[in-house]
């Protein structure tokens, strides 16, 4: 299967069987790996693996692309001589010329290929053993994208094979018994011949056996003896055969990837040679059902509708609010122009010269700059010298203008008394009726003498003694 879209970055490899699921699941900085005990009957188990799934799901860990280990010892292999071509023509040709030479019916398999430099490498599954085997993905909709046997992907999983014949033993099984087994041997990076065997209540000296043929059997075909065997899987389980003795040199496989058992180290090998090679061998994903691609939609459907209506009856709510918040805001505009209204007839009711003098008031109270904070500020640093700048300006209610700062010498301090006094604005009219210098005090900081001041400037004429007074540091 060829991956159109790059390689994935993620990926979660699964697998179950033996009384056991096992899951090797993404995470920050590698991954993490779990076993979870099967204790439904064998023909129950595919539903408590549905519920297991549908757990992990709920919590958002099967996101990401799935891959779905298959137990090697459940599929044929065979490395078959086939013609080369494109597009679906080949497709049917390798599928045809695969059945024929397995001799099993076209219609109840299904198969994958992987090309390879000596020929073909073709898988084999009975499709009734893997919609069974699929169902609990299946059932959930899960993302599936790849279907690999394990020894396939734990082969392409070996980063640094060795340049003879070598080959893989996998045993499969839990941690109390073994059920099935498969060798693959090979060249370095090429796949020659896959060999499954089911025990069904054998025991390891038959198992030995068979080995030994298939060994013999790819000495016979490729001309090499096969160097170093790999082992995956119980080592105390060979380790009991007498027999064991005349197979090739055999160590563990090293495996470069997370888990706590030697079956969740294998499983995430896998995941990462799917990472790494995305165009593995591999069945085809199963296609969704209508009845159950209809029920997603319905699902998502309803969640959305029901999404919509809780935001419906909270707009509903705050629009509501807003609304009586609005009216109350009219009620109170109205009211203040109605009363607008009756002062303004008040007014219009009396003698329309006076009320012309008293706008004509009005008018020049706010037209005049003196009640105009800002012209202010403008018209006094527009005034005082550059050797004089404000720390605190202060504006009383009667008329007082607090000035505080800075300056480099008392005589700048008088430079700035004056020029207040002579400020002229418009018209040439003064600003300030008044100007009185409070206090000039001298302080050194840093070695240099500055000399702080007060000074005090009137807006208006100064009538009582309460005006008089100014504000102190």
């Amino acid at each position: 299967m060829r991956y159109l879209f790059g390689k994935p970055r993620q990926v979660v490899a699964v697998e179950w069987g033996e009384g056991e699921l096992r899951l090797s699941l993404p995470a920050r900085g590698g991954r993490v790996t779990a076993t979870f005990p099967l204790s439904a009957p064998l023909e129950e188990q595919g539903f408590e693996v549905s519920r297991r799934l549908q757990e992990l799901m709920k919590r958002g860990l099967l996101s990401a692309p799935l891959c779905v280990v298959l137990p090697s010892h459940a599929c044929t292999f065979k490395l078959l001589k086939l013609p080369t071509g494109n597009g679906e023509t080949r497709e049917q040709v390798w599928k045809t010329e695969t059945a024929n030479q397995l001799g099993l019916p076209l219609a109840e398999i299904e198969v994958a290929f992987s090309e390879q430099t000596e020929g073909v490498l073709a898988a084999a599954v009975r499709k009734s053993f893997l919609h069974t085997y699929l169902s609990p993905f299946v059932q959930l909709d899960l993302p599936i994208r790849w279907i690999v046997p394990s020894i396939v992907g734990i082969w392409f999983s070996v980063q640094k094979p060795p340049s003879g014949s070598w080959g893989i033993l996998e045993l499969r099984g839990n941690r109390e018994r073994i059920v099935g087994a498969t060798i693959a041997l090979g060249a370095a990076e090429r796949l020659r011949l896959i060999h499954t065997v089911s025990l069904n209540g054998n025991d390891g000296d038959w198992l030995v056996s068979e080995l030994q043929r298939t060994l013999a059997l790819y000495h016979r075909t490729f001309g090499e003896p096969v160097g170093q065997i790999f082992l995956v899987g119980a080592r105390n389980f060979l380790e009991q055969i007498e027999a064991i003795k005349v197979l090739p040199p055999m160590e563990e496989l090293p495996q470069n990837a997370e888990g706590n058992t030697v079956y969740e180290r294998a499983l995430s090998a896998v995941a990462n040679a799917v990472i790494s090679n995305p165009s593995i061998l591999s069945f085809p994903p199963p296609e969704r059902e209508p009845a159950l691609l209809w029920r997603r939609v319905e699902e998502r459907l309803v969640g959305a509708l029901s999404v919509l209506a809780v935001i419906g009856l909270i707009t509903g709510f705050v629009v509501s609010s807003r609304t009586a918040s609005l009216r109350e805001q009219v009620k109170l505009e109205q009211n203040s122009l109605t009363q607008q209204r009756r002062e303004l007839n008040q007014l219009t009711a009396g003698d329309f010269g006076l009320k012309v003098q008293s706008l004509e008031r009005v008018w020049n109270m706010a037209a005049d700059p003196r009640n105009d904070p800002l012209e202010l500020l403008y018209w006094i640093s527009k005034a005082l010298p550059t050797s004089v700048w404000v720390t605190e300006l202060a504006f009383l209610r009667d008329g007082q203008v607090v000035i505080r700062g800075s300056a480099l010498s008392h005589s700048a301090v008088t430079d700035a008394t004056r020029a207040l006094s002579d400020l002229r604005i418009e018209k040439d009219k003064p600003l300030f009726a008044e100007v009185l210098t409070n206090y000039a005090n001298a302080r050194t900081v840093a070695d240099r003498t500055l000399v702080e001041f007060q000074i005090t400037a009137w807006l208006r004429e100064r009538t009582t003694l309460r005006q008089r007074q100014v504000l102190r540091p």
